[in-house]
């Protein structure tokens, strides 16, 4: 890895060096999920910010036009195939609009605190676990790297979340209307596809 030396002064007068090394280039990340629309994207970062100062934290919060609903990770560094497999299989997921309530603030790994469902909204998992029979049918399957219960990260903090205990918290609630293929790389969104939910599945239809 490169970089370059750099020298400065303590309080004590001694000279100190540095070394400032370029910071490790991630590669794209890949994932599906829900992204959240406007004014409730911008209503979980003012809790993002309240829990954060709440709680003492120092995270790095997640900026409103990334709030989203994560589902499944595909991992890192995906190929231009994968991605193309990835279109295909989100083509194959037929839904309604329908709600999502979130009231309950947890630390999950990594450091983050997010925001889950009490009751787990009912349509929401069913969403997720058809999204999850469908991708274990297709070459998508070997690349799952999450597939964990749907939830909203307002914050990252690795120090600080995990002393954060589980409770129940006011209920923000809003209508999930798309679906998409994230592409996180460098700290932007980008999306390689995304579906408007406008049909029906009978997967969904009684719940």
């Amino acid at each position: 890895m490169s970089g370059k030396f750099s020298y400065g002064t303590a309080k004590n007068g001694q000279t100190f060096f540095r070394f400032e090394g370029q910071s490790p280039i991630r590669e794209p990340h890949l994932f599906y999920g829900f992204l959240v629309e406007d004014p409730v994207n911008a209503m979980l970062r003012r809790r993002a910010e309240h829990y954060n100062q709440e709680l003492r934290l120092r995270g790095w919060l997640t900026p409103t036009d990334q709030m989203h609903i994560s589902l499944i990770g595909l991992g890192d560094g995906k190929q231009k195939r994968v991605v193309e497999i990835a279109r295909h299989v989100g083509l194959l997921m037929q839904a309604t609009p329908f709600d999502v309530c979130f009231d309950r603030l947890s630390a999950f790994g990594g450091g983050a605190l997010v925001l889950r469902s009490s009751d787990h909204s009912p349509t929401l998992q069913a969403f997720w676990r058809k999204l999850s029979a469908v991708i274990d049918d297709s070459p998508l399957k070997p690349f799952i790297t999450t597939s964990l219960e749907p939830h909203v990260t307002l914050l990252r903090d690795r120090r600080g979340v995990p002393k954060v205990r589980e409770r129940i918290v006011e209920p923000i609630s809003w209508t999930v209307r798309s679906f998409s293929l994230i592409r996180s790389h460098q700290g932007e969104y980008k999306c390689p596809a995304t579906w408007q939910l406008t049909g029906q599945d009978d997967s969904l239809a009684g719940m």
